[in-house]
């Protein structure tokens, strides 16, 4: 019974922590039934009075190119291609402990996860367009690119919301 009660408090500990950390960021779980699942979230920052699309990409597999891009296709049709810069690469090792009942063994496995981090040039023209909600995008990334199609506005709004938010600080300095 000590081990539900453990069990629930690190879930409620980790949700705590998982919404506190998305006020500032967009991301998405991209789970197609194929091992190229991955997450993805993206947020604004401003550098040297350039704003910037920072995307990164966690997978098994998907890294950024050297010079990646990020085309975006518009609700109201509109097509933006974002010239970037890779920012980098880390790898990261978990063991996962699993247990089955039915023989009582315990089976620990390793799992490497990479997380890929791309930054992105956006001008405020293209803000505005990004604000009529984001329709489709694709990250030019290898093995393959990372494409996905929403049915319903899920990163345009809040990206340009995280932009007016870093506008804001960057004047009220």
């Amino acid at each position: 019974m000590t081990m539900r009660v453990l069990m629930a408090f690190i879930l409620a500990l980790c949700l705590a922590f998982g919404t506190s950390a998305a006020a500032q960021t967009v991301f998405y779980i991209h789970k197609p039934l194929a091992p190229e699942g991955c997450v993805v979230e993206y947020n604004v920052t401003e550098q040297r009075d350039t704003f910037y699309i920072v995307s990164t990409v966690s997978s098994d597999r998907l890294t950024f190119l050297s010079n990646p891009t990020m085309k975006i296709r518009t609700f109201s049709g509109k097509y933006l291609e974002l010239e970037g810069s890779l920012v980098g690469n880390v790898s990261k090792t978990k063991n996962v402990v699993a247990n089955n009942e039915v023989s009582q063994q315990t089976v620990i496995r390793q799992e490497t996860e990479i997380e890929s981090t791309a930054k992105f040039r956006v001008t405020a023209e293209e803000f505005e367009s990004i604000r009529e909600g984001v329709a489709k995008v694709r990250l030019s990334m290898t093995p393959m690119n990372h494409d996905r199609t929403f049915k319903r506005d899920r990163i345009g709004q809040r990206l340009y919301e995280l932009y007016v938010e870093e506008k804001r600080k960057s004047e009220d300095f």
